[in-house]
């Protein structure tokens, strides 16, 4: 598959997945929609429990069974509905054509085998015809290419022999064996320290760089969205709440949760132990949405309506939508857009 630039390799829509609970079912990730163009970075940002994840478990049809269910909606890739596609046909794209780092590595490698057996894996299950000797020449440049010193070393050695960053690293390279052409990394920096961090959020770049591969990054930290994102997904309740490019959402961000997540950042600029801004409130709980806008009870901008009703996206500007009622039409909406 060669898309041309800016065309759309992975195309989301109305996307809708829920899971049992105690409570009943739920619906985690209720109408997400996004475009993924070729070569580009795409970043899903919000707080935990947002649906980010669970978006990006849905795209690789990994949702625990039988609590996980798609619902409703579509993932498109190369002319294929993955929702609908038979199991045996996505165990040949999950890997091969879309590769995912999970967010955890110590839980995502298996204890208890080597981390050669487990990058060998990939080719064995992908590349059947290679052989023995091959695979293990590439398992070895695979780990050079991610920056892991000692490569031959590493591969005799289990996860729990290597540090945090390497294990990453090792994530990294099983998921690039395939030479995929989507990449989805789930928070692949969190457990890190802020200098690991800076050193895989650079290799990424760099593999996509080399590679062409087009790349979802689901994060909570605006700060790495700002360095590496083409384009930001904003998520609240299991909800895109705002879209658009990387530099118009952090000039004018619109709908309230964005800025309140923009406010929340450190800054240079505030004085020592200044105190951080912060989102009044909680998340609501899954099983207990509120009715219209998700967000209404923790937003300091109501209007009447966003208790009765769920805002629909609005465009605002070019390639930038947002989901408020202060841009749905009325005194209101136009008074807010034209406001400096």
């Amino acid at each position: 598959m060669n898309p041309a630039k800016n065309d759309p390799v992975l195309s989301v829509r109305d996307l809708a997945v829920s899971f049992e609970t105690e409570q009943g079912r739920v619906r985690a990730v209720d109408g997400v929609s996004f475009d993924l163009p070729a070569g580009e970075t795409l970043g899903l940002v919000g707080e935990s429990g947002c649906g980010k994840s669970v978006t990006a478990l849905s795209i690789m049809r990994l949702l625990p069974k039988p609590s996980g269910r798609i619902d409703a909606g579509h993932v498109h890739f190369d002319g294929l509905d993955l929702v609908g596609l038979p199991a045996e046909r996505m165990q040949d794209i999950r890997g091969r054509r879309i590769s995912m780092i999970f967010q955890e590595p110590m839980t995502a490698l298996n204890p208890v085998h080597r981390i050669g057996h487990q990058l060998a894996e990939v080719f064995q299950l992908h590349f059947e015809a290679l052989p023995a000797r091959e695979v293990r020449s590439r398992c070895v440049q695979l780990l050079e290419r991610v920056g892991i010193p000692a490569p031959e070393q590493r591969l005799r050695e289990y996860p729990h022999q290597i540090s945090g960053g390497m294990r990453q690293r090792v994530m990294i390279a099983m998921a690039l064996a395939a030479e995929p052409d989507v990449l989805i990394a789930d928070e692949p920096t969190t457990a890190l320290d802020v200098t690991i961090q800076a050193q895989i959020l650079a290799l990424i770049a760099d593999l996509q760089r080399s590679t062409g591969m087009s790349l979802v990054f689901i994060t909570h930290d605006l700060g790495v969205i700002a360095e590496i994102c083409d384009r930001v997904v904003v998520m609240y309740a299991g909800r895109v709440v705002e879209s658009a490019p990387v530099t118009e959402l952090f000039a004018r961000p619109c709908h309230p949760y964005t800025r309140g997540l923009l406010a929340s950042m450190p800054r240079l600029d505030l004085p020592p132990k200044a105190r951080l801004t912060t989102i009044r409130g909680m998340v609501p709980d899954l099983g207990r949405m509120p009715p219209g806008c998700r967000f209404h009870n923790r937003c300091d901008e109501t209007l009447p309506r966003c208790a009765e009703q769920p805002p629909q996206a609005v465009q605002v500007a070019p390639d930038h939508r947002v989901c408020c009622h202060r841009y749905n039409g009325g005194e209101e909406g136009v008074a807010r857009e034209t406001a400096p």
